[in-house]
């Protein structure tokens, strides 16, 4: 074995290296990917059927992303900022999709009060 090599080897063992030690960045990617994904279905029109998952589904995802970002981000102070470029970019895209499904629930709320004051007056 080389002194270079930090992970130990037996015969036949697979080698194990120190990469990719920050799973909560990649979780919170993931799941900040995930809620972009649930609201890119609108572009497709699948989301229509039901919008009420889709949005749920994406707020869902930011609110499991910006968590898991946030502690990737104190792992990668550990881990000599492994990661920690992935978590920030979970967290910023996690805040924009739960921001853009809190204006999608006021727009259907206010279309909702709206048409229930048409027909109040009708």
């Amino acid at each position: 074995m080389s002194s270079t090599n930090d992970a130990r080897t037996a015969v036949g063992e697979p080698t194990r290296t120190l990469r990719g030690r920050n799973r909560a960045a990649k979780v919170s990617a993931f799941f900040a990917l995930g809620g972009v994904a649930f609201l890119a279905n609108f572009a497709t029109g699948i989301a229509w059927i039901n919008p009420g998952i889709f949005v749920g589904l994406a707020m869902l995802c930011a609110l499991i992303a910006i968590p898991a970002g946030r502690v990737g981000r104190f792992r990668g102070r550990r881990l000599d900022g492994e990661g920690r470029g992935l978590a920030l970019a979970g967290i910023l895209t996690g805040w924009l999709v739960l921001v853009v499904c809190v204006l999608a629930l006021l727009a259907f709320v206010g279309l909702v009060a709206g048409l229930a004051a048409l027909t109040e007056h009708a």
